[in-house]
C-alpha cells in the first residue's frame, strides 16, 4: 500500500511540473470581434540557461525564413549574470495575418526544447476607430483645399483676397501632412504585429521544478561565496604572509639580537 501511495504522489508531482495541455501560444482570439484592432504579442519562457541561446536562435531563424516582407527582427538581447543565469529577449514584427500562427509555432518549438510558457500578454489598440477619425479629418482638409483651389481659379479675385487664400492654403499643408502620417502609421500597425519572446533561466512552474530552481540558486550562492573568499585571500594573503615572515624572523634572530643590544646598552 505504501508503494502504491508513493507512486501516485510522484505521478501527481510530475504532472504539476509540466505545462498544461494546450498552453502553446496565446489564448484563442479570432473572428470579427478583433477586426481593426492592432495587437502586440509578448511571451515569457523559462528554460535551462544552456538552451536559451539555441532557442533564441531558432526563433530568429524562423523569422528570417519568412522573409523581410512578412517578418523582421527589431531587437535582440542576451545577458548572463554572475551566477550564470541568462536573461534574453527577441523582438520581431510579423505580418498581422500570420502573427497568431507564428506565436503558437514559436511556443511549441520552445516547449519541445524543454521550455515552459509562464506568460502570454496580448494587448490591442482599436485602430479602426482612430482611423475613422483620421479619415474624417482628411476629408475636411481635402474639402477646404478644394474650396481654396476653386476660389483661386476665379478671375475676379482681388489681390487682397488672393493673398488671404494663399495663406489659408499654406496653413493647411502641415495638418494635411500630419493626417497623412497618422494614417500611414495606422495602416502599418494593422499590417504588422510587434511580438516579443522573453527568455529567462528556470526549470518550470511545477513543485519539482521549483525545488530544482532552489537547488540551482543554492549552488550559485555557494559559488559566489567561494569566489568572494578567494578574492579576500588574494587581496589580503600577501600582506599576511609578509607579517608572518617578519614574525618568524623575529623569533629566530630578532629577539636574540635585541637582547644582546639591550645588554650592551646596560652593562650593569
Amino acid at each position: 500500500m505504501k508503494l502504491l501511495v508513493t507512486g501516485i504522489a510522484l505521478i501527481v508531482l510530475a504532472g504539476c511540473s509540466r505545462a498544461p495541455e494546450g498552453s502553446a501560444g496565446e489564448p484563442d482570439i479570432a473572428g470579427k470581434a478583433i477586426a481593426g484592432v492592432a495587437f502586440d504579442y509578448s511571451y515569457s519562457l523559462v528554460l535551462p540557461s544552456t538552451r536559451i541561446g539555441d532557442l533564441q536562435e531558432d526563433h530568429a531563424r524562423a523569422c528570417e525564413r519568412l522573409g523581410t516582407a512578412r517578418c523582421r527582427i527589431t531587437g535582440l538581447r542576451y545577458s548572463v549574470d554572475r551566477q550564470g543565469d541568462v536573461n534574453a529577449s527577441l523582438a520581431v514584427k510579423v505580418a498581422a495575418s500570420i502573427a497568431r500562427t507564428f506565436g503558437r509555432d514559436g511556443v511549441k518549438r520552445a516547449e519541445s526544447m524543454g521550455a515552459t510558457l509562464t506568460g502570454a500578454d496580448i494587448s490591442g489598440t482599436d485602430v479602426a476607430s482612430e482611423a475613422a477619425v483620421t479619415t474624417l479629418q482628411q476629408a475636411d482638409l481635402d474639402s477646404d483645399r478644394a474650396r481654396i483651389t476653386r476660389e483661386l481659379a476665379r478671375v475676379d479675385l482681388s489681390p487682397r483676397e488672393r493673398t488671404e487664400l494663399l495663406r489659408q492654403q499654406a496653413a493647411l499643408a502641415e495638418p494635411n501632412r500630419a493626417a497623412a502620417a497618422q494614417a500611414a502609421t495606422q495602416r502599418e500597425s494593422l499590417a504588422n504585429t510587434p511580438m516579443t519572446f522573453a527568455y529567462r533561466t528556470g526549470r518550470g512552474t511545477g513543485l519539482i521544478d521549483r525545488f530544482r530552481d532552489a537547488g540551482d540558486t543554492a549552488l550559485g550562492s555557494i559559488g559566489l561565496t567561494l569566489a568572494a573568499l578567494l578574492w579576500v585571500v588574494a587581496g589580503l594573503g600577501p600582506p599576511f604572509l609578509a607579517l608572518a615572515l617578519v614574525f618568524l624572523l623575529w623569533l629566530r634572530w630578532g629577539r636574540r639580537w635585541w637582547g644582546a643590544l639591550v645588554e650592551r646598552a646596560d652593562p650593569s
